[in-house]
């Protein structure tokens, strides 16, 4: 899955007028799938878990790039074979997403070293309905 596969998705659910509702790990920390009953449009819950990799690692600058999907396990296994780690640990770290961590605002276990989510994430890409930033 790229950035691009989801922009195909946002145009289609735009013409179509259905609501995308992202879905990672599943814990529903902010309660993001309580999705209000007055909705009368279609609701689509797209699994984010496919967009599971890391597309490189910059160890001398302390950079990654990952996709949003991938488990937090996931992420610390894969980046371990790089030498390095992500510095975010969180309580639900096998069971939830980098995306999921970046739209909460996560914490960690680790916060006292490396921060919360937000200080370590340097950049994203954000698709919406009214474009990619």
């Amino acid at each position: 899955m790229s950035t691009e596969h989801c922009q195909n998705l946002v145009t289609l659910a735009n013409k179509h007028n259905v609501v995308l509702v992202p879905y990672g790990g599943g814990t529903n920390v902010s309660q993001a799938l309580m999705l209000p009953q007055n909705e009368k449009r279609m609701i689509v819950s797209v699994d984010m878990t496919r967009m599971n990799a890391i597309k490189w690692v910059d160890k001398e600058n302390n950079v990654a790039c990952v996709q949003a999907g991938i488990f937090g396990a996931d992420l610390e296994r894969d980046l371990k074979q790089y030498g390095v780690i992500s510095g975010h640990e969180p309580d639900s770290m096998e069971f939830s997403t980098l995306g999921g961590w970046i739209s909460t605002r996560a914490s960690g276990m680790k916060k006292n070293t490396y921060g919360n989510i937000d200080d370590i994430v340097q950049n994203i890409t954000l698709v919406t309905s009214q474009g990619v930033y």
